[in-house]
């Protein structure tokens, strides 16, 4: 009882130094309670139906789901991490992938939880919930209050920008995006006080933001931090600048200690996987500033996909109504009234550097961007008005506050008088009363209308192509066998990807803009053989060469390629190598099966020796092989899995444990321990 006493008062303690600036807890509970709620109804209708059909299709989803679904398969079917993706292509490494995201507890728990589709929706209602309650401790911290407090809150949780990542499909960006306003806030206390909870807690943020892949979220958070540093250092003592620049450093460490079981893994993918969007020379979606902020004031619906005023490609939904823009007419307000203008004035220069970083196409960041290309690979710059979104609330909520303090002080000996015809007055109103209910009235029309255009755009409830299951599920009970499927033909079926990862089929032309380099190899002229689909699904009026068609799903044709290659054979050695040309008549097929997401069971059975047992998965670092239990020569057959065979019947159990997983794992697991340490022990003295 004892230890479980000591460990509640240890939270408690941290909570009270999260917080840090005084408030009732009464305060915090109602104001929180209102955020949770307002996020349920916004999202609940088409995230909480906990429908595993339901899934929405007005973008990306089918192709973002299928991380979730394989992170169901590896840890609810077989109790493991998933490493490796055995759907994608002809494999694709889990670990190391940059869009991935299972490190990160409100992408994955909820999977555990609920599955693979349910999971993610709810992950999507949670990061809602937080970028909620994230952009209130933001406002909390910075001297923002009351009413103020929590139209900031909750605008940011109804903005366009949120609402816009889920109808187009990007997950993995949303989940990180509810983070953001939690790192400013926790990284600008933490170069205030002079503890390591914070520094602790800071280095949390920042593993969250960084857990959801992405590979642009990294540069936006050293910018942004970067950028309160250097207001954090000016206003601050000459004494006390080396202790900030300390602290930072600390945060960074801890934060790459934390996140090394996903970053260093990435070494290998920086390597061997080829991202195909290439650099965006032209910055599409990069506008002048003036017309960057009438993003945030536009919502009619034809305004998503308009090329106007800048913009090279559409895609612009950043609805935050005109109030947020309206307040920042009265920030010296906000400045004159606050005690807490160095913050302010941070949220102030990150709102200013993001808009700049908008208006990359033109300087002075475009000069910047001219001396360092690397810089053009940062698709989309309009996505920085989702984040910019934020520090612009604080400063217009600091804006509005100080405008309500300055009316109710300079009418504060007023009082407005209600008579009835000829009578004495029978009522006396303080103007102070009337001021606050017509703040209150403008605020709660500003999310009113906020929260209407952004639902509707939004979210869509819409379900899973149901001829895509009837059609897998076919297939799969006919034939049970491991092969690759196509879906589509020339062009991706996008729509059947989630059915392929739920009846856990292959789909070896799913790229998904990235593919590993030695896909590239595999397919040369002069390469011995290369992995083909079994079957194909695409429309029965245009039939694939060489195909038979099985079935016919109302227009999607079950095709069967009897030239395809077994998934798993035996095969010459001299035949294997490059130049000469597998003999079809020469491999034995062999048994196979996926053994998890982490390992593939080959069986064979013969009596030639100086051949080679092949699995037609494409090699990557990490790759080892286990001939009836015991580690035997590794031997790739281009650029596929493969193994020395001998006569006889032999298991050959092909793994997949790259070591940089273990080293990553192993230091974040370390790190975690670490701090835990030191903030128990900071809380016991």
């Amino acid at each position: 009882m004892k230890t479980i006493s000591s460990f509640t008062q240890s939270i408690a303690n941290i909570w009270r130094r999260i917080l840090s600036a005084p408030t009732t807890w009464y305060t915090v509970l109602i104001e929180w309670s209102i955020i949770v709620c307002a996020a349920y109804f916004f999202t609940a209708p088409a995230l909480l139906d906990f429908d595993a059909r339901q899934l929405q299709q007005t973008g990306e989803h089918n192709e973002s789901s299928t991380r979730p679904l394989l992170a169901e398969i590896g840890i609810l079917q077989h109790g493991e991490i998933p490493l490796w993706n055995h759907y994608m292509q002809t494999g694709f490494p889990h670990a190391g992938d940059l869009l991935g995201h299972f490190w990160s507890p409100i992408a994955t728990l909820p999977v555990i939880l609920w599955g693979g589709i349910n999971g993610m929706k709810v992950s999507i209602f949670i990061s809602f919930v937080l970028a909620g309650l994230g952009q209130w401790y933001l406002a909390h911290i910075s001297g923002v209050k009351g009413i103020f407090r929590l139209w900031s809150s909750l605008t940011f949780m109804f903005s366009g920008g949120l609402a816009f990542l889920w109808r187009l499909g990007w997950y993995e960006l949303l989940v990180g995006m509810a983070w953001f306003p939690w790192t400013f806030a926790a990284y600008w206390q933490a170069l205030k006080k002079r503890d390591f909870t914070s520094i602790a807690w800071t280095a949390f943020c920042v593993a969250m933001i960084l857990f959801t892949g992405g590979g642009y979220y990294p540069f936006y958070l050293i910018v942004c931090a970067g950028t309160m540093l250097i207001v954090a250092l000016i206003a601050a003592q000459p004494e006390e600048r080396i202790i900030q620049i300390r602290r930072s450093i600390s945060i960074a460490f801890f934060s790459a200690g934390l996140i090394a079981v996903m970053a260093l893994p990435i070494y290998d993918g920086y390597r061997l996987i080829l991202r195909e969007s290439g650099e965006d020379l032209v910055q599409q979606g990069s506008q002048p500033i003036s017309y960057a902020l009438m993003n945030y004031a536009i919502s009619q619906g034809e305004w998503f996909n308009t090329d106007i005023l800048g913009t090279a490609g559409g895609w612009n939904w950043f609805y935050t109504g005109p109030l947020m823009l309206g307040a920042l007419l009265f920030l010296p307000l906000a400045f004159q009234q606050s005690r807490k203008k160095p913050i302010l004035a941070a949220m102030l220069a990150v709102s200013i550097v993001l808009l700049l970083w908008v208006a990359n196409r033109f300087q002075p960041v475009k000069y910047l961007y001219e001396q360092i290309p690397f810089l053009y690979r940062l698709r989309f710059p309009n996505r920085l008005l989702i984040l910019a979104a934020s520090p612009l609330l604080i400063v217009g909520a600091a804006s509005l506050q100080g405008l309500m303090v300055v009316i109710r002080k300079r009418f504060r000996n007023y009082r407005i008088s209600f008579a009835y015809q000829n009578n004495p007055p029978v009522r006396s109103t303080p103007m102070r009363g009337i001021t606050t209910l017509a703040f209150i009235a403008i605020l709660f029309f500003s999310l009113k209308d906020v929260y209407l255009t952004n639902h509707s755009f939004g979210f869509v409830a819409t379900a899973i192509e149901p001829k895509s299951l009837q059609a897998l599920r076919y297939l799969k009970n006919q034939d049970k066998g491991m092969y690759y499927i196509n879906l589509g033909g020339g062009a991706l079926y996008w729509s059947w990807t989630p059915a392929a990862y739920i009846v856990q089929l292959p789909v070896i032309n799913f790229n998904y803009n990235q593919h590993l380099t030695n896909r590239d190899s595999q397919n040369q002229p002069d390469s011995p053989f290369v992995a083909t689909p079994k079957y194909q699904f695409s429309p029965t009026l245009e039939p694939p060469i060489g195909a038979t068609l099985l079935k016919d799903f109302e227009g999607v044709g079950l095709w069967y390629f009897p030239d395809a290659l077994p998934f798993a054979f035996t095969a010459p050695s001299e035949e294997l190598i490059t130049g000469a040309k597998l003999d079809p008549t020469h491999i034995t097929e062999a048994a196979a099966r996926y053994d998890g997401p982490n390992r593939v069971i080959v069986k064979t059975s013969k009596d030639h020796t100086e051949d080679t047992v092949v699995a037609l998965v494409s090699n990557y670092p990490g790759w080892k092989v286990l001939r009836d239990g015991e580690p035997i020569q590794f031997t790739p057959v281009n650029e596929y899995l493969g193994a020395p065979a001998l006569p006889g019947e032999h298991t050959y159990t092909f793994i997949f444990d790259p070591p940089l997983h273990k080293i990553g794992l192993t230091i974040t697991l370390l790190t975690i321990f670490i701090l835990l340490f030191l903030v128990h022990r900071e809380q016991l003295n």
